[in-house]
């Protein structure tokens, strides 16, 4: 049996003693019979204090960086940071 379980994991977002979350998913598409991944992770963010947003993250080879397509207005760069890092360690790990 094929386990493409892993390909999700959850992280625990902490701001100001209120704990959300973010859940984050690899993109898959259908690869000769199989699952295989596009290189792109869709996250759904629940704030502790602003709510829900869902937004992609894809790495960008050109600067060795992330971008970000969507989410919301309020969004911000440190929380961004903490999901791209958990994603590189998560995935470095081979989990």
């Amino acid at each position: 049996m094929i386990d493409y379980s892993s390909h999700g994991f959850t992280l625990p977002i902490e701001r100001d003693g209120a704990q959300g979350y973010a859940s984050i998913n690899s993109e898959m598409y259908n690869d000769d019979g199989g699952l295989d991944f596009t290189g792109t992770y869709f996250v759904y963010l629940l704030h502790p204090q602003y709510g829900s947003t869902k937004f992609s993250l894809e790495p960008d080879n050109s600067y060795d960086g992330w971008e970000k397509e969507g989410g919301a207005h309020w969004l911000e760069k440190d929380i961004i940071q903490e999901i791209t890092s958990a994603i590189e360690e998560h995935f470095k790990r081979g989990k």
